[in-house]
């Protein structure tokens, strides 16, 4: 009975160790963000670790420095647009897949899986050259525009919107949907008020994971968008651009403008943080 309880103990020490290991992980990089955005870029380039004085005017020189409004905007928009585009489509897309037997269906599905093993690096110079191509054909400028970038990020977001909205919708019971047609429903009614409250929360998660997909990226965002378009995490590497220049790097600034452009992902957690844990727990059970 000593030894059970021994072992027992001993095993708490190690979960609470992995745990305040996993903890320091996550929240080291995190303090020195914002240790490095109070700090004069001066003594960040002398390598300093801790300030002498606070830099408060880091918070406000960064939004003279680059257009950080106008890129957090443009973010907002695109992966706002993104998101929502994919979860609908995606919605229906699944719904269409777990529900009705046709031919090609299990090429489609093998074809969302492989979507998803192709490099993003991979498909950037063929889309570029297409939005050329159609743009010299039809006179339309296309690369720099909002709409472009869209489509891009929808041609990674949608397969892995529809294979994750796969899984909740292949879970909702068939049994459901027959009494609601029973009862005199619709197939719309029947999709309006038996299926999307059940599968709610995973629209939820495939919304933030596409507009996640879309805020973060630099690659195709520094390439399709424009000065008039241009996102968040192009803008970032302007504060760099300053020592390519001969300057001190902006650290400062880069890490302050680094911090507040995360307070849109931390909103939309907080808002949505019920409908994401609840579908993360659902998926990770029906899955």
């Amino acid at each position: 009975m000593t030894s059970l309880v021994a072992q027992r103990a001993h095993w708490n020490r190690l979960r609470i160790l992995g745990i305040v290991i996993f903890g320091l992980a996550i929240l080291l990089p995190m303090a020195y963000v914002i240790l490095i955005s109070l700090t004069p870029d001066t003594e960040v380039g002398g390598g300093a670790i801790f300030p002498t004085h606070i830099a408060w005017n880091n918070y406000a020189m960064m939004w003279q420095t680059v257009h950080l409004a106008s890129d957090i905007k443009n973010s907002i928009l695109i992966a706002g647009v993104t998101g929502i585009c994919a979860t609908v489509i995606a919605l229906g897309a699944a719904y269409v897949i777990a529900r009705f037997q046709f031919r090609g269906r299990k090429t489609f599905l093998y074809a969302l899986v492989t979507m998803q093993t192709i490099p993003q690096v991979m498909m950037l110079l063929p889309l570029f050259v297409i939005f050329v191509i159609i743009q010299n054909a039809i006179s339309v400028h296309l690369v720099g525009q909002y709409y472009t970038v869209i489509i891009t990020y929808m041609t990674f977001a949608l397969p892995f919107a529809c294979w994750l909205l796969l899984s909740y919708m292949a879970n909702i019971p068939v049994d459901l949907e027959e009494a609601g047609l029973m009862d005199g429903c619709t197939r719309l009614q029947v999709l309006r008020y038996v299926v999307l409250p059940l599968v709610l929360p995973g629209m939820v998660v495939t919304f933030v994971f596409s507009f996640l997909l879309a805020w973060s990226d630099v690659l195709f965002a520094s390439v399709l968008t424009g000065p008039a378009t241009q996102t968040v995490a192009v803008g970032l590497q302007a504060y760099i651009a300053s020592g390519d220049a001969g300057g001190d790097v902006l650290w400062g600034q880069l890490m302050a403008a680094s911090l507040t452009s995360g307070i849109p992902i931390v909103i939309i957690f907080l808002f949505l943080q019920k409908y994401i844990i609840g579908g993360l727990a659902n998926g990770a059970v029906k899955g």
